[in-house]
């Protein structure tokens, strides 16, 4: 009796795993369109060698506790031999960078100003992005693997049921 109020309770529990595949497969191919669209935007940037001149820390207070980040302020010459400077977006706490150091720079010839900082950091969104939505596209199929397991297990218990039913007819 209990293991047929389980196996009940599995089948109306089957509609959770659908979705959630469905919701991880979503989330999968935003973060996959994230991916193209940041290899799209840098394959239309100019690279060029920067130098760290400076590091900036500012210093930001979350939930009453005060944290300070270092951000690299980078210097670099345009095709066009245009010097430009530009503050990193992503700071860090040790500083990931050092006055002097020396960086790979993305930047746009039309706002040379918006320039990145070529590092892992710009895959991080969208790889955090695919990640979630494989681990629940994931969980959604093995979900339904085991629902599907359940299936057949219940499946076969009735067909056995069946042939106990049938061999008793036949005595």
């Amino acid at each position: 009796m209990n293991v047929r109020v389980r196996s009940t309770n599995r089948i109306r529990g089957l509609w959770g795993d659908p979705i959630m595949l469905v919701i991880g497969l979503g989330i999968l191919f935003l973060g996959l369109q994230w991916r193209t669209f940041t290899q799209n935007q840098i394959a239309a940037m100019l690279t060029s060698e920067g130098r760290v001149v400076e590091v900036i820390s500012r210093t930001k207070t979350s939930g009453g506790e005060r944290k300070t980040y270092f951000y690299p302020v980078v210097e670099f010459r345009t095709a066009d031999g245009e010097s430009v400077r530009f503050e990193g977006s992503t700071g860090s706490n040790p500083s990931s960078y050092r006055v002097g150091d020396t960086v790979r720079v993305r930047y746009d010839p039309q706002t040379p100003q918006s320039a990145l900082i070529d590092s892992w950091e710009l895959w991080l969104p969208s790889g955090i992005v695919i990640g979630v939505g494989g681990f629940f596209a994931l969980m959604g199929i093995l979900a339904l693997l085991n629902a599907l397991a359940v299936l057949l297990k219940w499946g076969g218990l009735l067909g056995l049921l069946g042939i106990i039913l049938l061999r008793r007819r036949r005595t």
